[in-house]
């Protein structure tokens, strides 16, 4: 029999609060929260039969002036045997890859690389959506990737996932995804997702990134969708979804100088037959060592609506380890909500990294929009790290 300890742990600490206007008992009253959320990593634990051991636990808790919650985001024991090509991991855990997405669930996972770059990863357990309530509910999720790897930047994957929630069926999915880098300056990947359920296209992405110079990176890409799927087909949202998006275009990012930095994009949309467009601009500019200016703008035009959006930002760090910015924004709709086209939002935050440990900071924010005549919120935290 072997022991394990544990050779190097982490803990980790924050506690937020915050107040906000909100609708309690059909009146609005400024509702209070306070949040902590706790972690710890414990790596390099030793343990007869592993090549390598680690533990994971991240939990939040709050009390809230309208009612109170916990959850468990992530507890897993993770193990590397066979030479490191085995890798296991049994608790709540975060999956991604091919149809996989990006899902947490509760149970196990496997994956097994050979030493030329073939691999199979499988799961299966229990999807999470909010806490350990769900269990025993005729939820469950099984999912299994198939995989070739034989150099750096160049990768071909097959993957399915079958999730049944309240003992119906919510996913069906197979899939397809490619990665190959022909040329150091140039990669082409693609993926697509086929919703076994349903017969049809749930997602097509495809697209070369090319890198002319290291300055400089250019994004070309066409994409469709069918929003639909990307819910559980058991959701009453399904019928308010779009059935198909499409879009394609071109996005460069230009390192201009060391303290200058652009990106630019524009793509062409289809929303269900009809045609839209959207684009983006965005400029960073180190204005001194500690200061950073940010300036973005944004068009989206489809034929419900569109908008104009514009935001600018600010940073500075002090010597002292006090961190100082601003963000403001606003939108000006093509056509009215609520009899109003503008909305305006704005931020400040302040942060003192008292040392290596902690932490502290505080965050007001204010807008109005559409959607309700003013809104404010007012935030303080404090993280602390062993």
């Amino acid at each position: 029999m072997g022991g394990a300890w544990a050779a190097e742990v982490s803990v980790y600490s924050t506690a937020v609060i915050g107040g906000r206007p909100d609708v309690v008992d059909g009146e609005v009253k400024t509702v209070a929260t306070l949040y902590a959320l706790v972690g710890v990593r414990a790596t390099r634990l030793e343990l007869k039969g592993f090549d390598d051991l680690s533990i994971a636990v991240d939990a939040w808790g709050g009390a809230v002036s309208a009612g109170a919650g916990s959850d468990v985001n992530l507890a897993y024991v993770e193990g590397r045997t066979l030479q490191k090509r085995l890798r296991l991991r049994l608790g709540r855990q975060f999956v991604t890859g091919g149809v996989a997405r990006a899902m947490f669930f509760d149970g196990l996972f496997a994956d097994f690389r050979t030493g030329v770059g073939l691999g199979l990863s499988a799961f299966a357990g229990i999807p999470v959506e909010r806490r350990f309530a769900n269990f025993l509910r005729g939820d469950f999720v099984v999912g299994t990737r198939a995989y070739f790897a034989p150099v750096y930047g160049t990768e071909v994957g097959l993957s399915f996932i079958h999730m049944l929630q309240r003992g119906a069926l919510s996913r069906q999915d197979a899939g397809f995804d490619a990665r190959w880098r022909p040329l150091r300056s140039l990669t082409l990947a693609g993926a697509l997702v086929w919703s076994v359920s349903e017969a049809r296209l749930a997602e097509v992405d495809v697209g070369p990134l090319w890198t002319p110079v290291d300055s400089v990176e250019v994004r070309l890409g066409y994409r469709r969708t069918a929003p639909e799927l990307f819910l559980s087909r058991t959701s009453i949202f399904t019928v308010f979804a779009d059935t198909e998006r499409d879009d394609a275009g071109v996005a460069v990012t230009w390192q201009l100088a060391r303290a200058v930095s652009l990106f630019g994009d524009v793509r062409a949309l289809w929303l269900a037959g009809q045609t839209g467009f959207e684009t983006s601009a965005r400029i960073a500019v180190k204005a001194f060592t500690a200061t950073t200016l940010t300036a973005q703008f944004h068009r989206l035009e489809i034929p419900s609506n569109g908008y104009h959006q514009a935001r600018v930002g600010a940073r500075h760090v002090l010597p002292s380890g006090v961190a100082l910015a601003v963000d403001l924004e606003t939108y000006v709709l093509d056509r009215p909500v609520r009899g109003q086209t503008v909305s305006f939002s704005a931020s400040t935050t302040a942060t003192w990294a008292i040392n290596r440990s902690w932490l502290v900071g505080a965050t007001l924010f204010a807008a109005t929009t559409p959607t309700f005549e003013s809104r404010y919120e007012a935030i303080a935290k404090l993280s602390w790290l062993l």
